[in-house]
Parts: C-alpha cells; structure tokens; sequence
C-alpha cells in the first residue's frame, strides 16, 4: 500500500504511551507497507515495509520516542478491566495515497469494547480493523484515516483486560470491525456524513418519491425501477441494434457482390464488439 504517513501509538500497563508520526519523504521515495498477515518475516511494528531505508527509520523514530504518562482521565481502571482514550485532530490527509493509525495495546491484553468515532460527531462511528499478534502479544487496533477535506478527525474509546493464559485463542469482533482488505472501496462522501443521514440519501433512491403537480395530477417516481427499465440494462437497445445490422445487411447485398459479404460481416462485427466494450467501460 502506498501510504502518506503512518501515526505510531503503543500502550504499556503503567500507562505510558509511545507515540510517533513517520512521514513518507520524497529523498526515500514511495512508502510501501504491509499489514502485519501478509509475510511472516520479523517486523520492528505493526507494517512490514518494502524498503529497508524506511524500516531502518520507523526504528530509529521508535527507540527516540517521547514516553508520556497518560493523565487519569485518559487511562484509568475499575476492578480488571483498563479504560484508554485518545484524540487526534487535524490529521492531513492526501488523495490517492492513505494514511494509517495504528494502536498497540499492552501485552496480554485483550479488547472488551473498541470504539472510534467523528471527534466533532459523536454518532459518527469508523470502522476499523483488530488484529491479534501472536508474536508479540499483543492487539493492534488499525484506523485507515481518509477524508475528501483533506482532514481527518476522531477520537478512540477502549476497554481492556489482562488475560496472558487465554490470549492466544480470544478473539475480537463487533459491528464496526472489518477484516484486511474487506469490503468494497465507498464513495468519500460517506466520510462527511454520519450514519443516519447516509441512510436517509440511501432511502431516497431506493424509495418511492410522489410529486404533486396540482389538483389530482401526482406522478410517483421509483429510482430503483428505472434502473431496471434502462434499455442498456434489459438488453432491448441491443436486440434492436441486431435488427438494424440485419436490415443493413439485407440491402447491401442487393448493392455489394457477394464475394465482399463476409469482410463487410466481420467488419460489422469487430466494430459494434469494440463499441459494446467501450460503452460497458
């Protein structure tokens, strides 16, 4: 993946957080990275990177660090279970390439309740990916931060609890959780929006809409039937296009010796398989 930047938080029980930026630079070249399932080779954090130079400095970023003691407010805990939050604003984002945060949780710790939303809307909720690394102990919470204003804002709720004997077989899931890769690319609009009101433009194209021209005259309108009506979809722009070429072809041979039938044919063909394609694309 070709990425802008990556935002580096990693979490210890006496709640101490390690926390770094690495930002892809132009005397390096592109920053390539991997989630942490692709290779099984050893990695010095939650990305493996294709080029070794920008390895060599997420070590380097790391071992310099600041190591900052949460106040209570951001880490505390009740009986077992450990409370963590964190806030990030202004976060540049860049088209075409992402930008990445990612969390790591202390050792043997296992997520009870992950939550990320809109830092300014709090019914606003990201999805994001949780995954167990069994090498070294410990969950990564992935955010992939993307937003068509160019900034991306939210804030991050966990629970957590302590488990070293069950760690290798818990697990993570809930309704905001994907897997790498999973899920098909959504248009940027959705970013702005939170979740009621992207079902309210969803309705609008899958419901009926009634319009009222006056008097008794009102005309209802089903989006979702016009496109099933479209005669590119049904196939009946098509079957008449077919008649057409028949018809042609009917008066060209009274016209054309018979001898230049198939090129005029093949000819026909290549052209109107080369039109359907680039009408498809």
């Amino acid at each position: 993946m070709d990425t802008n930047a990556l935002i580096i938080d990693q979490l210890e029980w006496d709640g101490i957080l390690k926390s770094f930026t690495l930002q892809a630079r132009p005397e390096l070249g592109q920053m390539w990275v991997a989630y942490p399932n692709e290779y099984e080779d050893e990695r010095p954090g939650p990305f493996h990177f294709l080029e070794e130079d920008y390895e060599n400095l997420f070590e380097q970023k790391m071992a310099k660090c600041r190591n900052a003691k949460l106040s209570k407010e951001n880490f505390y805990s009740e009986g077992n279970y450990f409370n963590f939050r964190t806030t990030w604003n202004n976060i540049p984002t860049e088209r075409g390439r992402l930008t990445f945060y990612s969390l790591y949780l202390p050792e043997f710790a296992i997520p009870d309740k992950v939550v990320i939303t809109d830092t300014f809307q709090s019914d606003k909720e990201f999805n994001k990916v949780i995954y167990r690394d069994d090498p070294k102990n410990r969950y990564i919470v992935f955010l992939e931060c993307r937003s068509s204003a160019g900034i991306f804002n939210f804030r991050l709720n966990a629970t957590f609890h302590k488990d070293e004997l069950n760690f290798k077989d818990s697990a993570y899931k809930d309704a905001k959780t994907n897997a790498f890769y999973e899920g098909e690319p959504y248009p940027h609009w959705h970013q702005l929006l939170p979740d009621n009101e992207i079902n309210k433009i969803n309705n609008f194209f899958t419901a009926p809409v009634i319009i009222n021209s006056g008097g008794n005259n009102t005309q209802t309108i089903n989006f979702s039937d016009m496109k099933k009506n479209n005669p590119w979809i049904s196939g009946s722009f098509y079957l008449f296009v077919a008649a057409v070429a028949i018809t042609g072809l009917a008066v060209v041979s009274k016209n054309v010796h018979w001898t230049l039938l198939p090129i005029i044919i093949i000819g026909g063909i290549l052209v109107w398989y080369n039109w359907s394609v680039s009408i498809k694309e």
